[in-house]
């Protein structure tokens, strides 16, 4: 989605007519919405293939480990 100028201009305008008190609000919606659109690059970033923790998830589940893994956990 693309914000054109007038959008930007529109909303200016209409954060100059805000109250005080809804300012705080509004940044705390702001920081929100960019962290949000941060955690969605950074989940971009992790490729599976390459990460050697992701390659070791279910790996218990493969033998000689899934045989022994209730005796390892809990002694049985």
């Amino acid at each position: 989605m693309t914000t054109n100028v007038l959008d930007r201009e529109i909303f200016l305008v209409a954060l100059e007519k805000l109250p005080d008190e809804n300012i705080k609000e509004l940044l705390d919606f702001t920081e929100f919405l960019l962290l949000k659109e941060q955690s969605k690059k950074s989940k971009l970033l992790i490729d599976p293939k390459k990460d050697p923790i992701l390659k070791l998830i279910g790996l218990a589940n493969e033998e000689p480990f899934a045989d022994k893994i209730d005796e390892d956990l809990y002694g049985e």
